[in-house]
């Protein structure tokens, strides 16, 4: 197995509130030492465990960050993140400069996205305050003592004021060779110092990921005051209808649309960032019929719950997605072929019945043969 990503010597990405580096967005993050990062400026995308890791990768050998959001897919016959935005140039030096920075300032968010978790979003936060943990095989999904910590806090205290975001900013002056900002949440756009960011860094070619789960009087706000700056919106979604709004929950499909036009009517550039799992390859070919001639989109495939990854269907379904994403060129399909096992096919059906029930939403949208599947034979009406 080659064990190298070239992803791992220019890219970083830092969640402010927690204080954690993730050398790549798949990589396992560790926690930075203020002390250390203030006395070794310009070291912050080369810390002593990121060097050792690139090395290991030059040596071509297994580095423990990375088996959990990579190599442990691909030993399993799965497609990677680091397979799909694979480079063929070769980076030899595991000091090479940074120059691709993602940041994630708060967990603030308006949706629960049925594939992700209380470390990432509010909404998610919330509901497993009210509604208590998800209980599953081998998995428990809940509020941490970091989710906790940061709820009560204000939203600046949070991020952008605290000695941690000081010292990022200086670390984004320092990198001379960074070309490009990434800025995501939660939900950006919910951040009141989105702007001041954006004035901070002006220099450099600046991202913001969405799920646009913002007003419209807001969301047009924000994009009066950022006129003229050189931002690209990277739009997370890839599904439409009632299949869009079981999955990014807490937002409207027509409300979704309006928003996309609102941001390209302004003049910014807008891709798509599609996260592949089962529920989503059952209608991806719909998205991609309405956005497809006139935006990029992005697969992502899902890595955070084994449950979750689109092989986790029935035969019938195969052959479904199989038929509706022939128009693709089979680009996609490779990712359902795979045999599901007993333990996730219990822990899916587990999870749908749950959400189903929090939420207050009929899964009758689903094809009845994956329901049955599931061992879901009646609808759950709320």
């Amino acid at each position: 197995m080659d064990y190298y990503c070239s992803a791992k010597f220019t890219e970083l990405m830092v969640h402010v509130q927690s204080r954690l580096l993730y050398n790549c967005c798949k990589a396992y993050p560790e926690r930075v030492d203020l002390d250390w990062l203030e006395a070794n400026p310009g070291r912050l995308f080369h810390t002593d465990t990121m060097l050792e890791d690139r090395k290991l990768m030059l040596d071509n050998k297994s580095c423990a960050s990375c088996h959990h959001g990579c190599y442990k897919y691909e030993e399993q016959g799965l497609q990677s993140h680091r397979q799909t935005n694979k480079q063929k140039k070769q980076i030899l030096d595991p000091n090479a400069p940074l120059k691709s920075l993602q940041i994630i300032l708060s967990t603030d968010c308006n949706l629960a996205c049925v594939y992700c978790s209380p470390e990432w979003s509010t909404a998610w936060y919330k509901d497993i305050s009210n509604n208590g943990e998800y209980k599953l095989d081998g998995l428990t999904i809940g509020n941490d003592q970091w989710s906790t910590l940061y709820s009560k806090l204000k939203q600046k205290n949070r991020s952008t004021e605290t000695r941690f975001f000081k010292l990022l900013l200086n670390e984004i002056d320092i990198a001379k060779d960074l070309v490009d900002l990434t800025i995501l949440g939660g939900e950006p756009l919910l951040h009141n110092q989105l702007q001041k960011i954006v004035e901070t860094v002006n220099d450099k070619k600046i991202n913001i990921v969405t799920g646009l789960g913002v007003s419209d009087n807001r969301l047009q706000s924000i994009l009066k005051a950022m006129s003229g700056k050189k931002i690209k919106f990277l739009v997370s979604a890839e599904a439409t209808g009632k299949y869009f709004e079981f999955i990014r929950h807490g937002l409207q499909w027509n409300d979704f649309k309006r928003r996309v036009e609102m941001i390209t009517e302004q003049g910014y550039e807008v891709k798509f960032i599609s996260t592949l799992s089962n529920l989503s390859f059952f209608d991806i070919h719909n998205f991609y019929t309405v956005y497809n001639d006139r935006f990029e989109i992005i697969p992502n495939f899902l890595t955070s719950r084994d449950f979750m990854l689109p092989h986790v269907m029935d035969e019938q379904s195969k052959d479904l997605c199989r038929e509706n994403l022939k128009p693709l060129n089979g680009v996609l399909s490779n990712a359902i072929e795979k045999k599901p096992s007993e333990f996730d096919r219990k822990n899916l059906a587990n999870y749908l019945k749950q959400i189903s029930k929090r939420r207050g939403v009929d899964l009758g949208f689903l094809p009845k043969h994956f329901l049955e599947w599931c061992g879901i034979d009646k609808i759950v009406s709320l």
